[in-house]
């Protein structure tokens, strides 16, 4: 008799352990259910902007720089928050020529500006046919961009509080990269066509506030050989520097 007992309390256990395992199960499914609609919901409400779009140097490849429409989600209006109306989250290239197309990045940026055609044609005179054009330099293969693509004060959103970096690619929007240093807020930069290098200012946060419009954060000459496609070198090394200031306090009797 007692075993008899025994036998249909197991019973029941087993019962029991299966409902709740099917309760739980039934649950996870519909959490899982919900939030899958919820970011369906989300993509449903965006509006990719193609509308503008041109074509580089008459080569048959088309630029769409792409922008985030108005959504009356206010989820979605702070996660793309960028604090420029007219920057860019990607760029599609489109071959017009083989009909093949593809993304700038799949990595999160907000594109500031780029520069399809860097004309430094003016460092040139007309009248010296001996002088080289702006044409035989490999310059002219590339796309400039400055961008923000690093949250550097980690509030998360990609803003002007975080810094610009100066990045390239080749004509067809391909082999994207990054050639001003890390941590380093380009201010701007100029390419000499004749030694095919690129002069880039920047600000380095030195009181490390996470901010690079102090007066205290320290300008950074560099420059970067497009030739070479070595990391950017400082032009000018502390030695140097502090040779300049030790000069500025002798003949300008400062301490």
């Amino acid at each position: 008799m007692i075993i008899y007992k025994n036998i249909l309390t197991m019973k029941k256990i087993i019962i029991l352990g299966l409902l709740v395992h099917l309760i739980s199960c039934s649950e996870n499914q519909e959490t899982f259910e919900r939030k899958e609609n919820k970011e369906e919901e989300k993509v449903s409400n965006l509006k990719i902007q193609t509308h503008e779009s041109f074509e580089i140097d008459s080569s048959g490849i088309v630029i769409f720089p792409l922008q985030i429409g108005e959504t009356d989600d206010s989820r979605l209006k702070g996660s793309f928050e960028s604090g420029k109306r007219d920057a860019y989250w990607n760029m599609i290239f489109y071959n017009t020529n083989t009909g093949k197309k593809h993304w700038l990045s799949d990595k999160k940026m907000l594109i500031l500006n780029y520069e399809t055609n860097y004309d430094n044609s003016s460092y040139y005179s007309s009248e010296d046919s001996d002088t080289p054009k702006i044409d035989n330099y490999s310059s002219k293969n590339y796309i400039f961009y400055n961008m923000i693509t690093e949250d550097f004060n980690q509030d998360k959103k990609l803003n002007y509080s975080d810094p610009t970096y100066l990045f390239i690619t080749d004509k067809e929007g391909k082999n994207l990269k990054q050639i001003s240093p890390s941590n380093l807020n380009v201010v701007d930069w100029k390419l000499i066509p004749k030694t095919n290098k690129i002069i880039i200012n920047a600000r380095k946060d030195i009181n490390g506030n996470k901010n690079f419009e102090d007066s205290e954060d320290e300008l950074i000459n560099l420059e970067f050989d497009l030739n070479s496609q070595k990391t950017a070198k400082l032009i000018f090394d502390k030695k140097e520097k502090d040779s300049l200031i030790k000069n500025f306090k002798k003949n300008w009797n400062t301490k």
